[in-house]
């Protein structure tokens, strides 16, 4: 079951790319493991272990990940380059071969695809 404050959290075209846009934060995981070995307690920063920021959004992480599995390969592909690589629209439609009106319109329907699959979520 999803968690409540994740999927309420992507329910709208903004909060998924602002999900997506900081993905890739300095306060996000690197590795599968959320939990970080501070050295020897030297760093007050991480002096708990766990990142700043980490767990205030983990769940929305979380949440974007389960909901982008729904999506094509090509449409999680189109995502990955437009937010966490920020490439142009133009080296996107090169690299998936699509024109620049199709990049525009499949990553809308992509976004919208997130929405609504929170919304099918929360009806089961």
């Amino acid at each position: 079951m999803s968690n409540l404050r994740g999927a309420l959290s992507l329910a709208a075209a903004d909060q998924v790319i602002r999900c997506l846009l900081t993905y890739t934060d300095w306060w996000q995981p690197n590795t599968t493991s959320v939990y970080y070995v501070g050295r020897a307690g030297r760093d007050r920063v991480l002096a708990e272990g766990i990142r700043p920021g980490l767990l205030e959004h983990l769940d929305e992480r979380s949440e974007l990940c389960k909901r982008m599995q729904r999506l094509t390969d090509r449409d999680r592909r189109l995502l990955f380059l437009w937010y966490l690589e920020q490439r142009a629209v133009d080296e996107i439609g090169k690299e998936l071969k699509i024109s620049r009106r199709q990049c525009f319109r499949r990553r809308r329907e992509a976004i919208q695809a997130i929405i609504e699959a929170g919304k099918t979520d929360q009806a089961a």
